[in-house]
């Protein structure tokens, strides 16, 4: 009984679309109804033939991996694509649940590694015999980027202007407003000019 059953459910979702379910309600009568077949009548479905399962699997995975899928998440990028294929081959290779687990740790990993990364670009000018440092902030600055923030901004040397823009951010991660607002509090001492475009400030006294 086991083998029939965990066949059935691989199948399901694409032989759903293939019938034509558009909605949640196709999904849910043709769950149901594999659950009523496989406790009402189990004996017969493992009368149905491993061969023709086989086929079954074999004909719904290349639906469901035609080349063009390949095509697309190569234009992807290899981020994207290298998850993707690990993914397939460790499933064939052991069993579905084990690939799809490797699969989301890879995508996981790279989520991680493109945090991480720089998501801010300093440039350094002059304006008057005086340097003048442009901090630019791109679309999404998480807590991953605040110790990395942190060591550009303490690198601003004295009776220097930094200039900190904001204005194409998505998202600022509240630890992120939280160092640019203390380091604003402190470059008073070390005779810094700063000055916020497009971020907020916040109460650094009402958390220390």
């Amino acid at each position: 009984m086991g083998a029939i059953p965990l066949t059935a459910v691989v199948v399901r979702g694409a032989a759903n679309v293939d019938a034509g379910g558009r909605t949640k309600l196709s999904a849910f009568t043709h769950g149901l109804f594999l659950l009523i077949a496989v406790l009402l009548i189990p004996f017969l479905l493992n009368k149905i033939p491993y061969a023709s399962l086989s086929a079954i699997l074999l004909i719904t995975g290349y639906n469901l991996t035609k080349p063009k899928l390949y095509k697309n998440m190569w234009s992807l990028g290899w981020k994207q694509f290298l998850p993707f294929v690990i993914t397939i081959i460790v499933i064939l290779s052991t069993d579905l649940l084990i690939g799809v687990s490797i699969g989301l740790l890879l995508s996981m990993y790279f989520i991680i590694q493109n945090n991480f990364r720089a998501e801010y670009k300093m440039v350094k000018t002059m304006e008057q015999h005086t340097e003048v440092f442009t901090l630019k902030l791109n679309s999404n600055v998480s807590f991953l980027n605040k110790v990395k923030l942190k060591i550009a901004l303490d690198q601003i040397p004295e009776y220097a202007i930094l200039k900190i823009d904001g204005t194409e951010c998505n998202f600022i991660d509240y630890d992120i407003l939280e160092i640019i607002s203390e380091y604003e509090n402190k470059a008073r001492e070390r005779h810094i000019e700063v000055h916020l475009k497009g971020i907020e400030r916040v109460n650094i006294t009402a958390i220390h």
